[in-house]
């Protein structure tokens, strides 16, 4: 008895590590999502200094880094997957934020352009691709991406995300519209 035992403990962990080196699209969607720092941010006193603060954007960063190799290795090998445009959303709002805008609006165009159906990160996404327009100073362009952006809707559960996506866009069309006044003068 003990040694069926020993052998269905062994070949349950050979089982176990053998799941774990199998990549299928949703090993690596979860593992470019490592909620690391979102345990790191749950522990930390809602009263941190500013030093202290600097140390986490950096984890945030590093971690947001790392994903990114998930990210690609999903896109490349499974390119059929349906989680292929979660990875390219997750890729474009990294790259944006840490490496390089004019690679992340390439991926953002990617984003627009890829046959789904959720709305939500097109609506980003073209929110994104505004806001870096809006960079540029190329503000009839930023406003043609907030018009599209709204025409995918987002849904909210409440009146919060929805008043603040409703004043992202506010200030978004205010920045273009006095771009463009300022341009004229």
């Amino acid at each position: 008895m003990s040694f069926l035992s020993s052998v269905l403990m062994l070949f349950s962990t050979f089982v176990s590590a053998q799941n774990d080196t199998i990549n299928t699209p949703e090993v690596l969607l979860h593992k470019a999502q490592s909620d690391s720092y979102y345990k790191l941010l749950d522990s930390i006193n809602t009263y941190y200094d500013a030093e202290t603060e600097k140390q986490v954007n950096e984890i945030i960063k590093t971690e947001s880094l790392k994903s990114l190799v998930y990210y690609d290795q999903l896109i490349t090998q499974f390119p059929n997957s349906e989680l292929v445009f979660d990875a390219l959303y997750n890729k474009a709002q990294i790259t944006y934020s840490y490496l390089d805008t004019n690679l992340a609006y390439e991926i953002f165009l990617k984003v627009v352009n890829f046959n789904t159906k959720k709305t939500a990160y097109k609506h980003r996404a073209f929110r994104a691709l505004a806001e870096i327009e809006i960079e540029k100073k190329n503000f009839e362009k930023a406003m043609s991406y907030l018009d599209e952006s709204c025409k995918y809707p987002i849904y909210f559960d409440c009146g919060v995300p929805w008043e603040i996506d409703t004043s992202q866009l506010r200030i978004m069309y205010t920045k273009c519209f006095d771009g463009l006044r300022g341009s004229k003068n």
